[in-house]
């Protein structure tokens, strides 16, 4: 793990342990994604980086509202959209690469336009946010969290297949494959 990352952990982990695990688990899922989908070393380091800080901007939201276990109000839910904007305001002056700025900034695009900040869509998305906004979604939903209880892997492939519009199909499919095979393997 860089220095970033593990500072970024070391912090997260006193105020938020479980978003801390959060970044954790999808640093490796997004090590291997990035990997299955012909991505260059640097490529995946970078795209495992931008996993591990990716909800950096989550630290200025008050603790009350993210583990706020009924639905949000529309202020709240305002406020924790800025999460984005905060984290990428917050990294911006360490020099990391656009890649990793963009997965920072973009995780919330949905591919039809429906997301934020911006309200991208398509290819207009940039590459590493469209593969975060996969894991991201994958992770949020198979983990436990106040609002939900997390599903198994298989039931999370057939949510987001059914939410299709929210990803880019392509590297839906292929998150796909990689996850099946990952956990068919998988002893036990």
């Amino acid at each position: 793990m860089d220095r970033i990352a593990k500072f970024v952990e070391r912090m997260v982990s006193y105020r938020d342990p479980d978003l801390a695990g959060h970044h954790r688990r999808l640093g490796s899922e997004a090590y291997s994604f990035a990997l299955h989908l012909g991505c260059s070393a640097e490529e995946c380091e970078g795209f495992k980086q931008a996993a591990e800080i990716h909800d950096i901007g989550k630290m200025a939201i008050p603790e009350n509202i993210l583990n706020k276990a009924s639905r949000l109000t529309p202020a709240e839910m305002m406020l924790v959209k800025q999460h984005t904007l905060i984290g990428h305001e917050i990294i911006s002056p360490l020099g990391l690469s656009q890649n990793v700025e963009d997965a920072v900034l973009m995780h919330h695009e949905n591919f039809d336009g429906s997301g934020y900040p911006r309200g991208l869509g398509g290819t207009d998305i940039p590459y590493f946010a469209r593969m975060m906004r996969i894991c991201d979604s994958f992770d949020a939903i198979t983990e436990d969290r106040p609002y939900h209880w997390g599903v198994s892997w298989q039931q999370a492939l057939n949510i987001m297949d059914n939410d299709r519009r929210f990803y880019d199909p392509e590297l839906l499919d292929e998150f796909g494959e990689l996850i099946r095979t990952l956990r068919e393997e998988a002893p036990g």
